[in-house]
């Protein structure tokens, strides 16, 4: 979800999250994290990638052992 537009990044999330009934206290009880870093992304404010998993694994009922989050590098000559 990385490579979405912001705001229709925020709308999948909403759209998803209503669809499965996952609250933000889900959110931050499951990842061990605080509601304002919950609230920053679910407004598109900061992103977090682990938080995109967690709805994902919610979604499909699935469990992503390993992940990693790295930037595209530009090849080198």
């Amino acid at each position: 979800m990385q490579n979405c537009v912001p705001r229709q990044k925020k709308m999948i999330v909403k759209f998803l999250t209503s669809i499965i009934n996952l609250k933000s206290k889900d959110i931050e009880s499951g990842l061990h994290i605080s509601k304002s870093v919950v609230s920053r992304h679910m407004t598109g404010e900061r992103n977090r990638p682990e938080i995109d998993i967690f709805i994902i694994e919610k979604v499909f009922g699935i469990k992503i052992k390993d992940y990693s989050v790295c930037a595209l590098e530009k090849p080198t000559k």
